[in-house]
């Protein structure tokens, strides 16, 4: 044939292989079948799985405090989105007559939610709320609980504590959130646990979608071999708990969280701990996640402590690079958040560029990023409110910086504005280790369970802000403590109008910072006159008017470890012209300082260069510098370092001027030093933030 074959032509070659071709296709199924052992689940199991396997689901909640821009479009939803009254989150199943079976992850009752409310919703939509909790371990991901209330018909699912490699199961559960489903696949591979190596998990290749979580793997006769816990985001191959885990559920309540950390701001230095926490079962849904959430937010609380005590010999305020990057501290306007290296050995202050947004003719909304919160923002007041009845209503400010944040809400392509959050859930008035006056105000946005939290202090005209928004599962884990401390490393420039600083500083020790406490502003049409901690101000003129306004830049003290402290203080005549003056504050280098400060420092003690008070002319300015005797102080740091402080009073002159030195001399002389008492220097008792 082989003969045949070589000499009948390309005719008969090309019919053989077109039968051996045909004859393997005909083969492949008979081959494939050999191999693949996946098997059918039983039409009447099937069928009973609507008494046995139910979604879990929570009620959406709309708030009446807020208020939008127009009437929302749900009419632009999808039908099931409009209609749907409920999140559907996951899957459960019955093991006996009166429990059911979930993952622990798919209650995630150790983070606060506003979705506190939990129910089973069977095939007719008829729903069910979760009552006690029975069993419950965050390790093997397993919850075990009763309802309140029974569907008419239950059937329990039977449990096998035999499978293998190569068995058909089946993923059944609330895929995509779209109902009960069920899909088939093979047992690929056994692998540990990740936390401890206690047991060997089922990874599976039968599919599984967000929503299967808490759904039973089943074997072909119906049976429940494992837990659905996981789906791996890049291939089929998912995980399960083998049921022979139940039996090692005990009557507490078992939580666990690996390696909570966090790092001191702007580094590369870390702290973790574990938490680990049990509580006595049974307990009611809501009074365990109570407890949970309770001892989470104090651990991270804990943790963030502990981070601090690890490293606080080098981080602030005590640390000795941070000491020496005070002798020359950087200004900024608004707000600043303190930053360090890996190292803790170079310190800045970030700030970043600010958008105003004006919101009336005489009204507008400074927005900047920012290393602390979602933003930071400076909020006018309107004209026709007093500044103390703006700080008093939270709900106007808000209202008001809303006019220029485009916070809003999807309905698919078409994004509504949100106008109002209304009254806040809650109003805090506090003190930092400052002394500055923060007033805290917390909403709630209950359809996206989120939050908008303000952390404001009273600003001439207004208000200035740290503004988050987040999900709302952030608040019980240490947000607001921490919060708390961290804004201590946040430095304030404050800028206004004189007459908005004249309302600003009636407001008394209620909104004032300590460091304002002292401070008077008295304007008449002869004389201005301003008298702060260190130095007053008798400025005889009757060219200050609503169109001058004051700068007040403050950083951290030298001299106590912990306080907040005028660095500069400029005055400028007339709004929108830079012509201005200058009281500001220099220290002694350290060791640690640029050249360039030290050269600069250097000129100071000399009363030379660019400090001799005579004229220098750059490009915008003709510029006076003079050093002010009177301002001298010297002390010993807590490091046991003596530091020189001197005051320059400065004078900046349109290039046009004249008698620029004349006109400077007239502001030296209206400015008058106060004494000052030597102030001790223990630090004892004293409690230093961080930040993670």
């Amino acid at each position: 044939m082989i003969f045949n074959l070589q000499h009948t032509g390309s005719y008969n070659i090309r019919a053989f292989f077109r039968f051996l071709f045909l004859s393997l296709l005909l083969l492949c199924p008979l081959i494939a079948g050999a191999e693949n052992n996946i098997k059918f689940l039983d039409k009447q199991v099937i069928k009973s799985l609507r008494f046995s396997v139910f979604e879990i689901v929570v009620p959406k909640i709309e708030s009446k405090k807020i208020k939008y821009a127009r009437e929302l479009p749900f009419e632009k939803l999808s039908f099931k989105e409009r209609n749907e009254k409920y999140f559907s989150i996951g899957t459960a199943f019955f093991i006996n007559d009166k429990e059911l079976m979930t993952a622990a992850h798919v209650l995630n009752l150790e983070y606060f939610s506003l979705l506190k409310d939990f129910y089973i919703r069977d095939s007719n939509g008829d729903t069910y709320k979760i009552g006690q909790i029975k069993k419950f371990s965050s390790i093997r991901d397993m919850i075990v609980f009763e309802l309140e209330k029974y569907p008419e018909t239950i059937l329990r699912l039977d449990i096998s504590k035999k499978v293998e490699i190569g068995d058909t199961v089946f993923s059944v559960g609330n895929a995509q959130g779209e109902g009960i489903s069920f899909r088939a696949g093979q047992v690929a591979s056994f692998t540990s646990e990740p936390e401890f190596g206690k047991w060997k998990n089922i990874r599976f290749t039968s599919p599984a979608s967000p929503g299967n979580s808490g759904g039973p793997l089943l074997d072909v006769d119906g049976k429940v071999v494992g837990l659905i816990i996981k789906k791996n985001e890049n291939e089929n191959y998912n995980v399960a708990v083998p049921m022979t885990e139940t039996s090692n559920l005990k009557d507490t309540a078992e939580f666990y969280i690996r390696n909570i950390s966090t790092n001191l701001n702007g580094s590369q230095n870390t702290y973790s701990m574990d938490w680990l926490e049990q509580f006595k079962l049974p307990d009611t849904i809501q009074s365990l996640a109570s407890k949970a959430q309770k001892s989470l937010n104090s651990f991270y609380e804990k943790v963030s402590s502990g981070a601090y005590k690890k490293f606080e010999d080098d981080y602030f305020p005590k640390g000795k690079r941070f000491r020496a990057y005070l002798r020359n501290q950087i200004y900024i306007r608004h707000f600043g958040v303190l930053k360090s290296d890996a190292d803790f050995n170079t310190w800045s202050l970030n700030s970043y560029s600010t958008k105003s947004i004006p919101i009336t003719e005489d009204q507008k909304i400074t927005l900047s990023k920012s290393d602390l919160s979602t933003f930071h923002v400076i909020i006018e007041k309107p004209n026709d409110l007093t500044l103390e009845a703006f700080l008093s209503s939270p709900k106007w400010v808000m209202d008001n910086l809303l006019k220029a944040l485009p916070l809003t809400r999807n309905f698919d392509v078409e994004k509504i504005r949100l106008v109002s959050l209304g009254d806040p859930e809650t109003i805090e008035i506090w003190e930092d280790k400052l002394g500055r006056r923060w007033i805290s105000s917390l909403w709630y946005r209950p359809h996206s369970d989120s939050f908008v939290y303000s952390h404001c202090l009273a600003y001439p005209k207004g208000v200035i802000c740290n503004v988050d928004i987040k999900k709302t599962w952030h608040l019980r884990t240490g947000y607001l403590s921490l919060m708390k401390e961290n804004l201590n490393e946040v430095a304030v420039g404050y800028e206004g109008g004189l007459y908005d600083w004249i309302e600003y500083l009636s407001l008394g020790k209620k909104y004032l910072p300590a460091a304002f406490n002292k401070s008077r502003i008295h304007l008449n049409d002869e004389s201005l006159q301003i008298e702060l901690n260190h130095f007053k101000l008798d400025l005889k003129s009757n060219k200050m008017n609503e169109k001058t306004s004051l700068h007040f830049h403050f950083g951290y003290s030298n001299k106590n470890l912990l306080e907040e402290e005028l660095l500069l203080f400029e005055l400028f005549p007339q709004k929108g012209v830079d012509a201005h003056f200058r009281i500001q504050k220099f220290y002694s280098p350290s060791k640690f300082s640029s050249d360039k400060y030290k050269s600069q420092w250097d000129e100071i003690s000399n009363r030379s260069g660019d400090f001799s008070a005579t004229v220098v002319i750059n490009t915008r300015h003709q510029i006076i510098r003079k050093v002010i005797p009177e301002g001298k102080e010297e002390f010993i740091s807590q490091e046991g370092d003596k530091i020189k402080r001197e005051f320059v009073i400065g004078c900046y002159h349109k290039l046009s001027e004249e008698n620029a030195l004349a006109k400077c001399e007239k502001f030296i002389d209206s400015v008058s030093f106060k004494k000052q008492r030597q102030n001790e220097m223990s630090t004892s008792g004293l409690e230093i933030p961080h930040r993670s």
